[in-house]
Order: C-alpha cells, then sequence, then structure tokens
C-alpha cells in the first residue's frame, strides 16, 4: 500500500514535470511571435491569439502546487521569496518574456495601441479598412483588441511585479504610459471608468503600485524626477478617488495601498516630498495636499477589514501626518 502511495506521487511529480515543459516550449514559441505589427493587420490578430495562448499558460502554472524544490537553492533569499528564477511559484512563461527581452516592446505596444484607441477618428478609419479587407465585421475585430489589451496588460502586470523584470526596463517609459492612462481617465473618464480590472484604465494601478514597491531598486532619482515631472502622485490620487470606492476591486485596492506606503517610505521621496506637491507654476499647492489627505478615507477601510496590514501602510498613515502637519490641518 505505502509502494502504490509512492507511486502515485512520483506519477504525478513526472506528469506536472510535462505539464511545465510543454507550456514552456508553447510559452517561448508564443513569446518569440511577439513584433510589433500595424494594429488589425492579419499579423497584429494572430499576435493578439498568441497573447491570449501565453496568458492561458500564465495561468495554468499558477495553479501547480509550489516547487518545493527551490528551499534546497543555496544563496536563495527565503525571506522575499526568491527571485523571478528561484521562487516556489511557477511563472515560466514571464520568466520567457523577460529572458526573450520582450517586456520593453510589449510595453511600447501597449503605448501604441491605447494612443491609437484614444484616437477615435484613427480608430474609426482603422476598423473601417481592417473590416474590408480581413471580411471581418467591426465587432469581432473590437474583440481582438479587447483581447489584445486584456492579456498584453495581465502579462505586463506579472512582469512589473518582479524588480529583476523593472531592472530590464525603460522605466521612464513606464512612467509616461501610466501617466498617459491615468491623465485620460481624469480627462474623459472622470465619472466612470466603465472597465474591469484588466483594462490599462485600471490596470495601470496595479502597475504604479509596482514601481514604487521596487524604486528604491531601481535607478531611484531618475523615476522619483520622472514621477514628479510628470505629476503622477497627483493623478494616482485623482484615479483612487474617483474609482477606488465604486471600481477598485478588492486586491487592486490591496495594491495600491501597499503601493503608496512604499512610495511614503521612500527615503528619497521623504526627503523632497513638497516638491510632488507643486502646482504647474512650481509652488507649492495647498489643494492638492488636501486631496491627498482625503486617501486617509481610502486606507481607513482597508485596515478596519486588515489588521495586519497595519504595519505595512505604516510609513502612509506616518506620512499623512506629516502632510497634515505642514498644511495645518
Amino acid at each position: 500500500m505505502a509502494m502504490s502511495a509512492a507511486a502515485k506521487y512520483v506519477n504525478e511529480d513526472a506528469t506536472e514535470e510535462r505539464t511545465l515543459k510543454v507550456s514552456a516550449e508553447a510559452g517561448r514559441k508564443c513569446v518569440r511571435s511577439i513584433q510589433n505589427h500595424p494594429i488589425l493587420s492579419r499579423e497584429w490578430i494572430a499576435l493578439s491569439d498568441a497573447l491570449n495562448t501565453l496568458t492561458k499558460i500564465v495561468k495554468v502554472e499558477g495553479q501547480m502546487q509550489p516547487d518545493s524544490k527551490v528551499a534546497e537553492i543555496v544563496g536563495r533569499d527565503k525571506e522575499c521569496g526568491g527571485t523571478l528564477w528561484d521562487q516556489d511559484v511557477h511563472e515560466n512563461a514571464i520568466k520567457i518574456l523577460v529572458e526573450e527581452a520582450k517586456v520593453n516592446l510589449s510595453l511600447r505596444m501597449m503605448q501604441d495601441y491605447k494612443k491609437w484607441q484614444y484616437d477615435a477618428a484613427q480608430k474609426s478609419a482603422t476598423l473601417d479598412e481592417a473590416s474590408r479587407v480581413l471580411g471581418c465585421n467591426q465587432a469581432q475585430l473590437e474583440a481582438k483588441c479587447h483581447q489584445f489589451e486584456e492579456c498584453l496588460g495581465q502579462l505586463l502586470a506579472r512582469a512589473f511585479a518582479h524588480v529583476e523584470a523593472l531592472q530590464l526596463m525603460d522605466v521612464p517609459l513606464l512612467i509616461e504610459h501610466i501617466s498617459m492612462i491615468l491623465d485620460h481617465c481624469d480627462r474623459v473618464l472622470k465619472e466612470s471608468l466603465g472597465c474591469s480590472a484588466k483594462d490599462q484604465e485600471l490596470a495601470v494601478m496595479y502597475y504604479f503600485s509596482s514601481l514604487m514597491k521596487h524604486s528604491e531598486s531601481l535607478n531611484n532619482p531618475e523615476l522619483l524626477a520622472k514621477t514628479r515631472e510628470l505629476r503622477l502622485v497627483k493623478l494616482a490620487t485623482s484615479h483612487i478617488l474617483s474609482h477606488a470606492a465604486t471600481e477598485y476591486p478588492e486586491d487592486a485596492s490591496l495594491a495600491v495601498a501597499g503601493g503608496l506606503a512604499a512610495m511614503a517610505d521612500n527615503e528619497d521621496f521623504r526627503t523632497e516630498w513638497e516638491e510632488f506637491f507643486q502646482d504647474a507654476d512650481g509652488k507649492f499647492d495647498t489643494q492638492q495636499c488636501d486631496q491627498f489627505l482625503q486617501l486617509q478615507d481610502f486606507i481607513a477601510p482597508i485596515l478596519e477589514k486588515h489588521p495586519d496590514k497595519k504595519r505595512e501602510l505604516r510609513p502612509l498613515t506616518d506620512f499623512f501626518n506629516v502632510v497634515r502637519r505642514k498644511v495645518g490641518s
């Protein structure tokens, strides 16, 4: 009976190893197909389908049992759960995306796509032409567009969660992309985003969180300078106040809160925080400070529901006190 049970576990391990090998081969094929093509061309639609396949592989890997063997790796940082390459979570598809240097390209493709989407005239003309050339109706083409954004957006979010991916990134480009999306939300979608967490109008807040959490392991001065230049703190604050209560899923709220806490805990940010709260003329903006302090209403329910987060969010709650003293609120 004992031998039978042992044989069962060996068989299960072998099956999982085969699954990982097959998914890695399929994942690498999909990743290598990531190239920049004209939007809604035949090649672009094939790319959209490849991204969908890659996202499914990531989902399958995420359902696998953690790899117990990584605990034996000498020099592994157990405190942070390891790096992208020696963690116990299976993320081979994301590893391949990083190894094949496709993360930067993927971000550029996403930014180009969103610029195209936000240009109503250009989007309409492209849809009309693609419908004529490909013999598809516009609903089918819109479905491919939605698939492209959701799948690529999820892959980017998974990659940005790892500092190793961000260290190989064009970080200023990432900040520009986040800023572009948040600015559009602020100007056009103030009342409602009308999207899922997989769409960029919400997904970029996960990107923002990852960027803040890993900032001190990146080129911190450059990152903060670009954040200040594009007024990212103001845009993120506006997004949270406008949409968190009604449109953020719980995991988004937790991620954003953690990102804000990491920002507040950033030593360089703390020493020059007033520079992130300036108006267009470069003067200290007390109104922006008051708006930021409204985030206390966003944080309070999180702490009430998740008291275990108190320590993680302490830098942010302390920073609220710093801002409050500065403006005399």
